[in-house]
């Protein structure tokens, strides 16, 4: 079965060829490889046609101006010829036997859509922690709308026609850094999800991220979730459906808070997240917690709090 490794990548000139070289390593090889270059100022196109030629790897680099990351995992799977598609960040690696691993399982399940494994995530060489995704669930879209995101992209293996499908990723500015939310939860509504609960796959985590943009990217994630549940659940959403969104928001702020404190943001910041937090689910035992943390911690700022 064919395979489109999708690589979107931007100024990665200096450590692509290190994710390229994980796919070469794999002992599944009916792939081909396509990179595309996001609007690159540096030479990361002309570094992946060199690597491409001097292994004789099936693919291209497509390069085409800015579009951001959604725009870029679009084009790549536009031009993809596979009948599967495995997306791959341009920093994060992949163990030998993950293609192989994933595309036995869609040989013995050939009613699920999509197949996720588990992921280590590292910083400059270390494990910093175990990312368990799944597990499946009867109703995947609720289950990822209301108790968080199950699924990383580059541990990801889909059917291409299921993608695009639902027109592949939203290139929506406001949903910038939780594209791939979005992207599962409409997935989830037209595809059958599966788990490999095994680690094949390393993310790495580099400073100057977009994921460490702390409070755009938990202002973009508030607002999927809002219109995905203004959407699902309607206008007039019943108390319990009410109050299950409103501990998964506070659940959001409470991480939001947890990041900002992490990074010694200021203690108004925190501040802000952290009653949010409260005004969703004050009951909530991680709620009180983390309140009680932030408080010994900035006892100062709380106290300047206006009745």
């Amino acid at each position: 079965m064919p395979v489109s490794v999708v690589i979107p990548a931007f100024n990665a000139a200096s450590f692509v060829e290190k994710t390229l070289d994980s796919v070469r390593a794999q002992t599944y090889t009916n792939y081909e490889v396509v990179v595309v270059d996001d609007g690159s100022s540096d030479d990361t196109c002309s570094v992946v046609q060199h690597w491409l030629e001097r292994h004789a790897i099936a693919g291209r680099c497509i390069r085409q101006e800015n579009k951001k990351i959604a725009g870029a995992r679009n084009a790549g799977m536009r031009s993809a010829r596979g009948t599967y598609i495995a997306l791959l960040d341009h920093d994060d690696l992949w163990c030998p036997e993950k293609l192989a691993m994933v595309m036995r399982e869609f040989e013995l399940h050939p009613e699920v859509d999509l197949i996720c494994h588990n992921e280590s995530f590292t910083c400059d060489g270390k494990v910093i922690r175990i990312s368990r995704n799944g597990p499946a669930a009867k109703n995947m879209y609720e289950r990822l709308l209301l108790s968080g995101n199950t699924l990383s992209p580059s541990a990801c293996v889909f059917k291409k026609d299921k993608a695009l499908s639902i027109g592949g990723f939203r290139e929506t500015p406001g949903f910038d850094t939780v594209e791939d939310y979005d992207f599962w939860l409409r997935l989830s509504r037209v595809a059958r999800f599966g788990f490999i609960d095994q680690v094949l796959g390393e993310c790495r985590m580099r400073e100057g991220s977009a994921s460490r943009r702390i409070e755009y990217h938990f202002t973009n994630l508030e607002r999927v979730l809002r219109e995905h549940f203004s959407a699902h659940f309607g206008d007039r959403p019943g108390i319990i459906a009410t109050m299950r969104f409103r501990r998964r928001l506070s659940a959001v702020y409470r991480a939001a808070a947890g990041q900002l404190m992490e990074s010694n943001e200021s203690p108004e910041k925190q501040r802000e997240y952290i009653f949010k937090m409260l005004r969703e689910f004050p009951l909530e035992p991680k709620n009180l917690a983390r309140f009680l943390l932030w408080a010994m911690r900035n006892g100062r700022a709380f106290k300047a709090q206006p009745e």
